[in-house]
């Protein structure tokens, strides 16, 4: 399978999937756009941005680089 990843800078309200502001948005073919804080690793923000659970052992899988509508 051949997998296609190109990244820019994070903008302004974009986060990671920890919750935490971003500071690369990586795009993907199988995930779309995915933010990354830097600090790999670090717990994740709870309750969960996106569904007010967690922590999750994976990405929530409702995380957007973008909340809308983030709890």
């Amino acid at each position: 399978m051949n997998i296609t990843t190109t990244e820019r800078p994070a903008e302004s309200g974009e986060v990671c999937s920890c919750g935490r502001q971003a500071t690369v948005v990586y795009l993907t073919d199988q995930f779309g756009a995915v933010g990354w804080c830097g600090l790999g690793g670090v717990a994740p923000i709870v309750p969960c941005p996106w569904c007010g659970a967690g922590p999750h052992l994976i990405r929530c899988p409702e995380y957007t680089v973008r909340p809308a509508g983030a709890r």
